[in-house]
């Protein structure tokens, strides 16, 4: 099994912990780089499809609170790494 999280140590072997730590810090860095709405389009690889197989891509996005991560695969007129804008339903005019 790969170590993810403190790769720079041979023989470290991950912990449930070690992964929650390193998910809830990188979620808290990129809500402070995104302003509110903001997103990016990430085609998954890795471990992270044998976790969720129906998701192939994603949007993460700050929705200004925290970090979300919503399915995107059926978007595919975007392509991995395109910045995006996420439009909250209540503020779209009809």
């Amino acid at each position: 099994m790969p170590n993810y999280t403190k790769p720079h140590e041979e023989n470290y072997e991950d912990t449930p912990e070690d992964y929650f730590y390193s998910a809830m810090t990188f979620s808290q860095a990129l809500a402070e780089v995104l302003d509110e709405g903001q997103g990016v389009i990430i085609d998954l690889k890795g471990d992270a499809v044998k976790i969720h197989p129906d998701a192939k891509r994603v949007i993460v996005f700050s929705d200004g609170d925290m970090m979300r991560i919503i399915n995107a695969t059926e978007r595919t007129d975007l392509k991995h790494g395109d910045w995006i804008q996420m439009i909250k339903k209540e503020d779209i005019e009809n």
